[in-house]
């Protein structure tokens, strides 16, 4: 099982998951996140004071998509989560207000920001399908691999995009194209790792059960 939790941990590199602690300095402060459609997006955040942590400071939270629709809206809290189902491929937004400037050059915000595997509720699942810890971590192997999957797909899309943008810009061009093979090639070296983990595994689930 520490094999296997290994390669579901490098797998979940792909799965965004961004935890973030920032200060706020301006009354607004606004985190920018781009996710790919139908991805389950869970966000759990905090505020507090920068220089006594131990002192909540109540904010106000919108989030929008990128068409600029709520998709949640909350005033005066100290903390909270916000989650959805992306709907289409995009950049959502997370905004947080403080009541004043004043308090908002005190002010720092926990950001726990997960999309897709990452943000799954495993243990529910678990209970509600009578799913064992190893078809659990096989479950988010495969999800791992699905959206890397998707990830190269959006990236060969932007790359199509920049080719269109810099048009006879060579040196840009090849700086895209580079960036865009080497994740490439990491993206193939975590999905055979997956994969080689995944057969292995389930040949031993198998020999477990005495179907093989």
């Amino acid at each position: 099982m520490r094999v296997l939790a290994a390669v579901v941990g490098l797998c979940l590199l792909s799965a965004a998951a961004n935890a973030l602690d920032f200060e706020m300095g301006v009354q607004t402060k606004c985190v920018y996140e781009e996710i790919n459609a139908n991805v389950i997006v869970v966000g759990d955040y905090k505020a507090y004071n920068k220089d006594n942590p131990s002192v909540a400071v109540a904010v106000d939270v919108l989030v929008t998509d990128q068409m600029h629709a709520v998709i949640h809206t909350a005033k005066a809290q100290v903390k909270g989560q916000f989650a959805f189902t992306s709907k289409s491929a995009g950049e959502y937004k997370a905004c947080f207000t403080a009541p004043d400037h004043a308090t908002a050059q005190t002010t720092k915000i926990n950001l726990d920001w997960r999309t897709g595997v990452a943000a799954t509720d495993w243990d529910t699942i678990a209970k509600k399908e009578h799913l064992d810890q190893l078809s659990v971590e096989m479950r988010k192997v495969e999800g791992a691999i699905r959206e890397i999957y998707a990830e190269m797909l959006q990236l060969q899309q932007r790359e199509q995009e920049m080719r269109d943008i810099n048009g006879g810009g060579w040196g840009a061009e090849e700086e895209t194209n580079t960036r865009v093979a080497w994740f490439s090639i990491f993206s193939l070296f975590v999905c055979i790792a997956c994969s080689v983990v995944q057969l292995w595994y389930l040949k031993k689930f198998f020999q477990r059960k005495k179907l093989l």
